[in-house]
């Protein structure tokens, strides 16, 4: 998986959410107004991070704790230079200055401190690299000395970072309001209507969905899952409902494309998982325009409305679309509708590359999808009814 992009488009919490969700290794890199940080993921654990804006070295934080004394530090740096690749904290603990188990908490207590401040940015760019790679523009600070062997769960980060982050808010001074023109007194507004709400008739699958995913042991990706059913309650813009569905398209499938239904055509909106050489996958997606009058599995689902699961036929359209994606064929591939309003508005594509293993779960993305058509609906519903009382105001 490759993402890339502006934190303005995608927030971190939802990159991070991608990553666990997807269990993926490689490293992640932000760069705002405010500095650079990287943060390593191995399996979709959180193992490794660094800030150009906490610059503290691991032997000056456990002098200052009055963990070991500066002699001790002192040669424990001598040992590092004749043995450059290992960590100052395997040094300090083999020497006895001080126990693995206390070098690996305040290693723990770094990597949260930097990640709960790069998850306050809100805007710059970030760059997601597969594999377990060093990044190409370095952070300058020793970033071996902050390297867990045991992961910190992505989502424990970002539950504990938002709630730190809200404290943050809390503690904040409120800027002083403007003094004001003494006026009349006037009759207070009128109440504000209840907010808008709709009723929809649940498909009995999407019932016994959430009655299963409620009862059944958890398991990896069951509290996102629950967590991005809850977002689909009350979303707030058509953005958001169409990054949720990529986030829980990356637990079926290793990468999709999510393309926008035009009258006569197909168009790429978004992706990830797509790699390719020399050429941004994101721009090479949004290229992508097939017409629906030639055969395709897109004309076929978009006319029957039903998904589609199953081998990629041989056509011009198709050979032409995997050849732009790359030129590897996949074995099975998945098209599913999205529809709002009795309209079919977008079309998730997904495949099995590049292990070419049979794809699994693509019924509960089709229920996901189902909820989703429904949340966008009233989301517009909602939108249409705030402009209506606007215009009588």
């Amino acid at each position: 998986m490759s993402l890339v992009g502006r934190l303005e488009d995608l927030a971190l919490p939802d990159i991070f959410q991608i990553i666990s969700l997807s269990k993926k290794t490689g490293t992640l890199v932000v760069r705002s107004r405010r500095g650079t940080g990287m943060v390593v993921f191995r399996n979709g654990q959180v193992i490794q991070a660094a800030s150009d804006g906490i610059r503290d070295s691991l032997g000056n934080i456990l002098v200052s704790q009055g963990l070991i004394d500066q002699g001790a530090l002192t040669k424990g740096l001598a040992q590092q230079r004749k043995e450059p690749d290992k960590p100052i904290g395997m040094i300090l603990s083999e020497m006895g200055a001080v126990p693995a188990q206390t070098i690996e908490t305040f290693i723990r207590k770094q990597i949260e401190e930097i990640v709960y401040e790069l998850l306050s940015w809100d805007e710059g760019f970030f760059n997601f690299e597969l594999g377990e790679i060093a990044p190409k523009d370095k952070i300058e600070i020793d970033t071996q000395e902050f390297l867990l062997r045991s992961g910190i769960s992505a989502e424990y980060l970002l539950m504990e970072g938002t709630r730190i982050l809200d404290e943050r808010k809390k503690d904040q001074p409120r800027e002083a309001p403007a003094p004001k023109r003494q006026q009349p007194v006037a009759a207070p507004p009128p109440a504000p209507p209840p907010p808008v709400t709709t009723h929809h008739s649940y498909e009995p699958a999407v019932a016994e969905f959430r009655e299963r995913i409620e009862k059944e042991e958890p398991r990896s990706g069951i509290t996102a899952l629950k967590s991005m059913f809850n977002e689909l309650r009350f979303p707030t813009a058509t953005a958001e409902v169409t990054l949720l569905i990529l986030r829980y398209a990356s637990e079926v499938v290793n990468r999709a494309i999510l393309f926008m239904v035009k009258r006569d055509e197909v168009r790429g909106l978004g992706q990830f998982g797509i790699e390719l050489k020399g050429a941004s996958a994101d721009q090479v997606v949004r290229n992508i325009r097939i017409p629906l009058d030639c055969p395709s599995f897109f004309s076929t689902v978009v006319e029957t409305r039903q998904t589609y699961v199953g081998p990629l036929e041989e056509n011009d359209t198709h050979t032409a679309m995997i050849k732009t994606l790359g030129g590897d064929r996949p074995d099975e591939i998945m098209a599913i509708p999205l529809i709002v309003d009795g309209k079919i508005a977008l079309v998730v594509y997904g495949d099995n590359l590049p292990d070419k293993k049979q794809l699994r779960d693509v019924d509960t993305l089709e229920i996901f999808m189902s909820q989703a058509g429904m949340a966008l609906e009233k989301a517009l519903l909602e939108k249409k009814i705030a402009e209506l009382q606007k215009e009588r105001e």
